[in-house]
């Protein structure tokens, strides 16, 4: 993995929680940067270690799967992405039918559940990364997590003037990433 794919892979794995907090700054008209900083730490914090823990349970397992590791790792972010293209249709589809948002208040509880469901497929990077010795894989997780905490606060401070945009295209975009990305590892590793 070079420079330029870690941080393709940091920005697709932060546009869940940059769509997420650049929503809270639209759902809650009058959050405060307390608020919005607390959520980029959580999602930040979250992205960092759902990675962590992917990487150990698959070392365990290494030896036994060193040989289908790139297919692997290709069928993990080809679902990935598979499941942001799906979402970004589904999300597509409702907008259209709903027309309007509700407004909501952003809770502490609210950001704790919103920071695991972001970063649940990031269990998956982790196992992506296994080819990395662990002073590399967790360099890596470190600049997804650094990532995904600067570019969320930055999203929901700025919510409502790119929010909508973001909340839009963010799936697709990380779709396309997620399957380009897989597609490389499969090239790298079978060639």
């Amino acid at each position: 993995m070079n420079a330029l794919d870690i941080i393709l892979v940091s920005l697709s794995m932060a546009a869940d929680a940059m769509t997420v907090n650049a929503t809270n700054g639209i759902s809650e008209k009058n959050i405060n940067i307390k608020k919005l900083l607390f959520a980029a730490l959580v999602f930040g914090i979250m992205q960092f270690l759902m990675p962590v823990i992917g990487y150990f349970i698959g070392f365990n397992f290494q030896k036994q799967l060193e040989l289908y590791i790139p297919w692997i790792a290709f069928s993990l972010l080809l679902l990935l992405g598979i499941k942001s293209i799906i979402s970004f249709i589904r999300d597509l589809l409702k907008s259209k039918e709903e027309g309007v948002k509700e407004i909501k208040k952003v809770t502490i509880p609210t950001i704790l559940v919103e920071g695991i469901a972001t970063s649940i497929d990031a269990l998956c990077i982790g196992f992506v990364y296994l080819n990395l010795p662990l002073s590399q894989a967790m360099l890596t997780f470190g600049i997804i997590g650094i990532t995904t905490f600067v570019l969320s606060f930055i999203t929901g401070l700025t919510g409502k003037l790119i929010g909508d945009k973001l909340e839009k295209y963010a799936s697709l975009i990380s779709g396309i990433i997620f399957i380009a990305v897989g597609l490389k590892i499969l090239l790298e590793g079978v060639l």
